[in-house]
């Protein structure tokens, strides 16, 4: 899915005013409670205040947010889009912004980085991200999207011995967005191997099922680099997003990876269907199984990945505790 492809090497400059897009697109995406141990993988920071009473802890705001892991953008790791993909949403020559429903259509392609090896069809764009600052070589516009920050709340770690874990993030705006508004979005999708230790395959729980995966979320951002849980309108404010997952007891071994591809849409317009269900996997937050068009079209998001892998065979022994890993 990934190319090679060179880094981008531009002399550092003031960005032009972005004062001419439109704002409007947020991201949601928070996993960190539910009634249920095993459903905590929820989406919207602070959810737990839509949720039943006794689950309080996780949504808590941390004053001490550890490690953040800004985004920089290498284009050898940006992935290539299909030509066949429209483009939703990006700046003219001019830097006026373009109505998506007119992107629609008028049949646009999908944006690639600059440094894409060839060839473009009619009509796919040549962009950089969002937050981009420096000279535009001819030809290349600012794309929509850009990588939000990522700040470690609460380090990958074991909840239980065989397969239990949790790890939390908290996006951010940077400073080339912090005057615009729109969606972060996540797509979420999930690589299940549980087996027992006659190698048999595990059913998986609810919110493991590779069947409900993927999906995408959104949390709302807005000017001034305000993030929230859902709608802006709900005043909930964005505290972590949290992949979880529960324990599969004795007699099982595994490994569980939870992928999150996430990117800020400046003028993202939430697509019908892409709505708050206050159930699992994305609770407070909106949510799609249905790839919401100005996601698949513009420049690939930042990495999110989350993995826990375990050993407890033979049944009543723990040759391996559940090990957790997480970029970032």
């Amino acid at each position: 899915m990934r190319t090679l492809a060179q880094r981008l090497k531009a002399p550092q400059q003031a960005k032009p005013d972005k004062s001419a897009v439109r704002g409007g697109a947020h991201f949601a995406h928070s996993h960190e409670v539910s009634p249920i141990r095993h459903l905590q993988r929820t989406i919207g920071n602070q959810a737990v205040q839509r949720l039943p009473e006794g689950n309080t802890g996780d949504a808590r705001e941390n004053p001490a947010i550890a490690e953040v892991a800004r985004f920089g953008h290498d284009f050898s790791r940006i992935s290539v889009y299909s030509s066949d993909k429209k483009r939703a949403f990006t700046r003219g020559e001019g830097g006026e912004s373009i109505d998506p429903e007119a992107v629609e259509r008028e049949g646009m392609r999908a944006e690639y980085p600059v440094d894409f090896v060839g060839p473009l069809q009619p009509g796919d764009t040549r962009a950089v991200p969002y937050d981009f600052v420096g000279p535009l070589e001819p030809g290349v516009v600012w794309s929509s999207s850009f990588h939000p920050t990522m700040a470690v709340v609460t380090a990958g770690r074991a909840t239980s011995r065989c397969g239990g874990f949790e790890h939390k993030v908290r996006w951010g705006i940077p400073a080339g967005a912090n005057s615009d508004s729109g969606w972060i979005v996540q797509k979420v999708d999930i690589n299940f191997d549980v087996k027992d230790c006659n190698d048999r395959p595990v059913t998986p729980h609810p919110i493991d099922n590779p069947a409900h995966y993927p999906f995408w979320e959104a949390w709302e951002f807005t000017r001034g680099g305000n993030v929230w849980v859902g709608p802006a309108s709900g005043g909930t404010a964005h505290s972590g997003d949290t992949f979880s997952g529960s324990d599969y007891g004795p007699g099982t071994k595994g490994k569980i990876s939870l992928i999150g591809e996430v990117k800020g849409i400046v003028g993202f317009t939430l697509p019908a269907g892409m709505t708050v269900r206050n159930t699992f996997p994305a609770w407070a937050l909106p949510y799609t199984r249905t790839q919401p068009a100005q996601f698949g079209s513009t420049l690939a998001g930042a990495s999110h990945v989350v993995t826990s892998e375990w050993n407890c065979c033979p049944s009543g022994t723990v040759t391996q505790a559940t090990r957790v890993t997480a970029t970032p």
